[in-house]
């Protein structure tokens, strides 16, 4: 299935983000309420488009408006439906809406797209579900309690593609809801944070007891998204974490989200678990590592891109910087941190969660080893992994710590990349560079050499032993 776009790979560098797309004859009750809800979070809007039959909704409720005659395809279609997300929004309640479905489903290539269906009717049975796949919600917005799920779940949705807050990448949430093939949710809203939690935890739970077998087995990855009034702290972010992992097991990757909204007294939350599947694989016509990692970024410097949109620009520098440190730091993983798990560095993003709750984890498991041990332990083997040690006293006497991960065999690189690392942390603490910047500043400057060529002058030098 070739794609319009592979001819003129430029057009690519520009699609939108997202787009919701309002399917069927008269959607004015969900229309009113999304322009409602969007007119208020500029922050995070997307582009809205009614595809209808029938009379059309006045125009100020949506940027777009076409009427179509739901018995011919559109050829035109591909084009008004080109982006990286498309969040269909119709009503199952309404007659013909799968014959209308149907003639623009057909007329779509998903040429890199990925669809999100929203039902705000009654419901479908499991097997009408079937032509929308496992990325199917469903909220009853004939009922006040399903109008207010439907406003978290699209409040989460959007600020996650927008990164409104402390967010995931884009490209994670391409992995997580392209081509998946089990999904559970949860929606809650309560005044207090575990209450939430709880409620949001039970309500997939409750879903989970009547999956197969090979659906729960098949789950890797875990959507936490939470809307709160101010930032989450750290403590609450990780308390959140290892009771997410204790609830569903370890083995998740998790992906913690937090929107701000100073205008809500509750925690909205919206919990989805489901499996991740490889970039190429959900955008196949489309040179998709390449546009999300590394093109993007340098569009974005050269403010071709939007100016005003500065929250993609930095998630795409973001997923460059990493991409970049991944090649200088090819065989190890690298984190050193304070003693309260602030990283100064992080050569990676661990499994989707921040670095803090990584680094903290390992803080833990060295004090944890020395005790047992009775001295600090000079590596620790879990599977085919190896990890090093290296601790410090820092200036005014702060207490440093580092850890390389490494697979067996690459212990002494390991060392070596640690320790270089840790000379970096030490030199820009001791010229007063603040803690929270320091990872910032050490991952630019090693992207900087990298691109100059002088990496290997940087990382071959080493004050200290890593033990």
């Amino acid at each position: 299935m070739n794609s319009p776009i592979d001819s003129n790979s430029v057009l690519e560098y520009f699609r939108p983000r997202g787009k919701i797309v309002c399917v069927g004859k008269d959607l004015t009750d969900e229309l009113r309420l999304i322009h409602d809800f969007l007119e208020a979070k500029n922050d995070i809007r997307l582009p809205l488009l009614f595809l209808t039959s029938g009379t059309p909704t006045p125009g100020h409720m949506c940027d777009q408006v076409v009427i179509f005659d739901s018995e011919t395809i559109l050829s035109q279609i591909q084009s008004l439906l080109n982006s990286f997300f498309l969040i269909f929004i119709f009503n199952s309640s309404e007659e013909g809406i799968f014959r209308e479905l149907g003639a623009i489903l057909a007329s779509i290539e998903f040429a890199g797209s990925v669809p999100i269906f929203i039902d705000t009717g009654k419901g479908l049975q499991f097997n009408q579900r079937e032509i929308f796949g496992e990325c199917y919600f469903h909220f009853d917005c004939s009922l006040e309690k399903g109008r207010w799920d439907f406003i978290i779940f699209l409040n989460s949705l959007l600020s996650s593609l927008s990164q409104s807050g402390f967010g995931v990448s884009f490209s994670s949430l391409i992995r997580i809801f392209g081509n998946s093939k089990y999904m559970f949710y949860g929606v809650s809203s309560t005044d207090e944070m575990d209450s939430s939690v709880r409620k949001a935890i039970e309500k997939v739970g409750g879903n989970l007891i009547n999956a197969l077998p090979e659906e729960i087995e098949g789950l890797e990855a875990i959507l936490f998204c939470v809307t709160s009034s101010n930032p989450l702290s750290l403590k609450t972010i990780d308390d959140t974490t290892k009771q997410i992992a204790a609830t569903f097991g370890k083995d998740f990757e998790i992906f913690f989200s937090n929107a701000i909204d100073s205008r809500i007294s509750s925690y909205n939350i919206v919990l989805i678990l489901t499996d991740l599947h490889p970039l190429e694989r959900i955008i196949p016509n489309s040179a998709s590592n390449e546009i999300l990692t590394t093109v993007l970024p340098t569009i974005a410097s050269l403010n071709v891109l939007d100016t005003e949109d500065t929250s993609l620009s930095e998630t795409y520098e973001e997923d460059e910087r990493l991409n970049v440190l991944s090649k200088i730091f090819s065989d190890t993983e690298v984190y050193i941190f304070n003693d309260g798990g602030l990283p100064l560095f992080a050569s990676h993003h661990p499994g989707g969660q921040e670095a803090c709750l990584y680094t903290g984890l390992f803080s833990a498991i060295q004090s944890m080893s020395s005790d047992l041990i009775g001295h600090t332990p000079d590596h620790l083997t879990a599977g085919d992994k190896r990890c090093v040690f290296v601790s410090q006293v820092g200036p005014q006497n702060s207490q440093l710590r580092g850890v390389a991960i490494c697979t067996a065999g690459q212990e002494k690189h390991a060392r070596d990349n640690l320790a270089a690392s840790m000379d970096l942390v030490r030199e820009f603490l001791e010229k007063g560079e603040p803690e929270y910047a320091v990872n910032d500043r050490i991952q630019g400057l090693l992207v900087k050499e990298f691109h100059n060529g002088s990496i290997k002058n940087i990382m071959k030098a080493s004050k200290f032993h890593a033990s």
